[in-house]
Parts: C-alpha cells; sequence; structure tokens
C-alpha cells in the first residue's frame, strides 16, 4: 500500500505542467509531448531487450485504437541499451504510439517502474491503475486483460476492480 501512496505523490508532479521529451525511437526524432490534464494518460515502460515488451506492441497497438481519447506513450528505460539499438529495434515493429528513450531513467524512476512491460494509467493527476497489462506475458495468451478492464471503467464511469496488478516481464536495468 505505500507504493502507492508514494506514486499519487510524485506522479502529479511530473504530469502537469511538464512535457515529456526525448527522442522518439521509431523515428530517431526529438520530441516534446505535452501531458494534457483533461487526457487520461497511459504510460507503458518498454524495452528493446525485453521479449515480454515485443509481445505486448499489437496488444498495446489495439488498446490505444479501441481508446482513442486518450494520450498513450511508451517509455524505453533502460540503462544498458544504446540509442542506436534502441532505434534499430523499435523501426522494425508498427507501434502508433510514440516511445521515449529514458536512457537515465528519469520517467522510470519517478514512476517506480520495476518491469516491462508496465503500465500507469493516470487521471486528474492520480494513478488509477498500474501493472501488467494482461496476466501473461503474452497477451494473445492471457485471460485476464487488466489495462482494457480499467480503460473500459473508466470509459462507464464505474469502479476499477483492480488498480494494481502483477507486472510480469524483464526487470528494468539500473
Amino acid at each position: 500500500m505505500k507504493r502507492i501512496i508514494i506514486l499519487i505523490f510524485i506522479f502529479p508532479v511530473l504530469c502537469f505542467g511538464v512535457n515529456l521529451s526525448g527522442i522518439d525511437l521509431r523515428n530517431g526524432k526529438k520530441v516534446d509531448i505535452k501531458v494534457e490534464k483533461s487526457k487520461t494518460l497511459v504510460a507503458f515502460f518498454l524495452s528493446s531487450t525485453c521479449p515480454c515488451s515485443q509481445a505486448s506492441f499489437d496488444y498495446l497497438n489495439k488498446i490505444q485504437q479501441k481508446y482513442p481519447g486518450h494520450q498513450f506513450i511508451g517509455l524505453n528505460s533502460n540503462k544498458q541499451t544504446s540509442k542506436k539499438l534502441a532505434m534499430e529495434y523499435y523501426q522494425r515493429f508498427e507501434i502508433e504510439f510514440p516511445i521515449i528513450l529514458d536512457k537515465e531513467l528519469t520517467y522510470a524512476n519517478k514512476f517506480q517502474a520495476l518491469k516491462t512491460p508496465h503500465v500507469f494509467v493516470k487521471v486528474n493527476g492520480q494513478i488509477v491503475f498500474q501493472g501488467g497489462a494482461t496476466d501473461r506475458r503474452d497477451p494473445s495468451k492471457a485471460s485476464n486483460f487488466y489495462l482494457d478492464n480499467a480503460l473500459t471503467a473508466l470509459k462507464e464511469n464505474t469502479p476499477i476492480k483492480i488498480i494494481n496488478a502483477k507486472t510480469l516481464g524483464c526487470y528494468i536495468r539500473r
């Protein structure tokens, strides 16, 4: 329970009036993304060296298409992976949301992200869901779709049943 309380206090500092800046690893261009207070933020921590991250790309693209009013951002947080290798990796896939290089782990530390993929959903300055997107490392084999369920609950204005799901995958290398 302490972790959730800490995240709630750290997160508003990160997300209001602050841009997420860095290199978009899909195209190598510098991006400056304004986190919009009026939109739900869905932040994915991914890794170019984690097979679980790669297995999630199609699922995360589908989720983004299903919830077009939300702001989706990927963050590649891994101290030991070079920018060049990360760019080569992400450019092989059709990923529909920006993936920002977080080599210094600035965002991973602020979110307290542990593994990849690790998802955070923020609404009005508060984290309302965090953890794995599904109950399997490969979403195509999942039986529980935590992220989709959380976003559906928000859409229907009902309580989110699971607000903290187990994160499966590779640890973020610090």
